[in-house]
């Protein structure tokens, strides 16, 4: 059954025996699914897969080997033995690492879901995890236009689509998350805390944003059972609302989080030492309406506002602010009744031309905690929330802390390592050794990247940024001499398997920057095809 295609992405179900390993594919059992939405329809075929499976790693060595055999002129690579020799080393690394891994799961059911990157990815995706949700198969996903396959082009997909949300032109046109400062000039959001979601007043943008969240939630439950990591920036403020936690004033923007909103914390600082003084105040016997007004004012007129709640750090200035009050300092700025005490939906009728006051304050940051941690938020958490309950029970996230959710879900938030983690992590193999030159050379030069190159080390052999809950301690990437290549040669990477290949290189330097640019000039997961030698 063929219905319409959301712009050529396609799924099909497949269902493999082992006799059908290394044959032709393509004869499917058509299974009649519905989507809700015709107009969104996708192509369904269904099959039965074992390529996970841990059923025989020499009947998927044979399937590789008939699917890889013929080269791209169309010449047969078997009348070339060198090429045959290369071909099974690296099937008998697969094999190696297929045949070690610890979670054979015997035949499992699989559904393969085809996607184009680009503009089109985010609908596409939806529509997928719409219809997969509730099917308890693993997915599987390849792109249009690339010929690699596996796990690792899964989790680039995951990748994929977390950039694709976290991306700032896409976030304007459905607002999930609270914008950043751009101080970065980045083409994505990145705030210091993590993403906050947006809190938003009713209107067509809500329901825009809280149908997306459904999807992130079946898209994070989805990649979550299958052990892949989907690396949003997401603040463990998210994950406490996702619980069903309070969040109080404290959790508001700060100043220096690069974020909207941070004139909240500054005036929710103010309040709350404002709070202080009267409770102590109250302790002392001193309760009369003049004695209270006498301290507003006093702390309103303090010229010391900007040192005490604006932070000189985190806004980068090297003088002095003028000193300057809380009067003084909203008065400045306009600060009223708005979403982040400047601009955005108005906290209450009117609130545009509601001027913030040492009268009003406590008022002012009880309404802007309340929009963005309940009112402006709730629909979007129940949202993602039911988007996890279609993939398992949502309840039982329940037994997690936030920052173990955040883990769980998104992986390390910083990649930290050093040497002794990388000799016990990184494992020279196929004739290398730790004490190879090669060797050490990549150990130093991956000692000496920042953030930004670790990251795209780890995506380079792993097709993952992050590194999975546990850290270093739990990656493992196994370092293979490529003996087919001269120095001159780019490193490569099978990350299905979390395997690198490295040229003999004389020198770290020569080392790096081939490495440096392998990983800034990879795109794409593509089948290794066999060198003409």
């Amino acid at each position: 059954q063929k219905v319409a295609l959301p712009a050529r992405g396609s799924i099909e179900c497949r269902k493999w025996d082992a006799s059908a390993l290394g044959d032709d594919i393509a004869k499917a059992v058509p299974i009649p699914l519905q989507p809700e939405d015709a107009e969104d329809a996708v192509e369904i075929h269904g099959l039965r897969s074992i390529v996970c499976g841990s059923l025989d790693a020499r009947q998927q060595g044979g399937f590789f080997l008939k699917a890889s055999r013929n080269g791209p002129d169309g010449t047969n690579a078997q009348i070339n033995p060198r090429k045959m020799q290369e071909l099974s080393k690296e099937l008998s690394n697969i094999e190696e690492h297929v045949v070690k891994s610890n979670f054979w799961l015997g035949t499992l059911q699989t559904t393969l879901v085809r996607m184009q990157k680009g503009d089109e990815l985010l609908r596409q995706s939806d529509i997928a995890m719409e219809l997969l949700a509730s099917a308890s198969n693993l997915v599987e996903v390849q792109f249009d236009g690339e010929t690699g396959f596996g796990s690792a082009v899964t989790q680039s997909f995951y990748v994929e689509v977390a950039q694709a949300l976290q991306d700032r032109a896409i976030n304007r046109v459905v607002p999930m998350w609270v914008e950043d400062d751009d101080s970065t000039n980045s083409q994505f959001l990145l705030c210091r805390r993590g993403l906050l979601i947006r809190p938003l007043a009713d209107g067509q943008k809500l329901e825009e944003a809280v149908r997306r969240f459904r999807f992130l939630g079946r898209l994070m439950g989805q990649a979550l059972r299958e052990g892949f990591i989907v690396p949003l920036p997401l603040a463990e403020d998210f994950f406490a609302l996702v619980l069903g936690e309070s969040l109080e004033a404290a959790s508001l923007p700060q100043p220096g989080s690069g974020s909207a909103g941070e004139l909240l914390g500054a005036l929710a600082g103010f309040a709350a030492e404002l709070h202080a003084g009267e409770a102590a105040l109250a302790a002392g016997g001193c309760t009369s309406p003049a004695e209270l007004q006498a301290l507003r004012h006093e702390q309103a007129s303090r010229t010391d506002f900007r040192d005490r709640f604006i932070s000189l750090h985190d806004h980068g200035e090297t003088v002095p602010p003028q000193p300057m009050s809380f009067e003084q300092y909203t008065s400045l700025i306009g600060a009223c009744f708005m979403e982040t005490g400047l601009s955005g939906a108005p906290l209450c009728p009117g609130g545009e031309s509601i001027a913030v006051t040492v009268e009003n304050v406590t008022e002012f940051v009880d309404k802007a905690s309340q929009f963005w941690f309940d009112g402006g938020v709730s629909q979007q958490v129940e949202a993602f929330r039911s988007g996890l309950n279609d993939v398992f029970p949502v309840e039982c996230l329940s037994a997690f802390s936030r920052s173990e959710l955040r883990e769980m879900f998104c992986g390390e938030d910083r990649i930290e390592w050093d040497e002794q983690a990388l000799l016990s992590h990184l494992h020279p193999v196929g004739g290398l050794n730790d004490r190879a030159p090669t060797y050490k050379y990549l150990v130093s030069v991956l000692l000496d990247m920042n953030q930004a190159e670790r990251s795209r080390f780890l995506d380079f052999v792993s097709s993952c940024p992050r590194l999975p809950p546990g850290g270093i301690a739990k990656f493992h990437a196994d370092v293979f001499p490529d003996n087919s290549s001269t120095k001159q040669g780019f490193p490569r990477s099978r990350a299905c398997a979390n395997q690198l290949y490295l040229p003999p290189y004389s020198s770290k330097e020569e080392l790096q920057g081939k490495l440096h640019e392998a990983m800034h000039c990879s795109a794409g997961h593509h089948e290794q095809r066999v060198r003409e030698l």
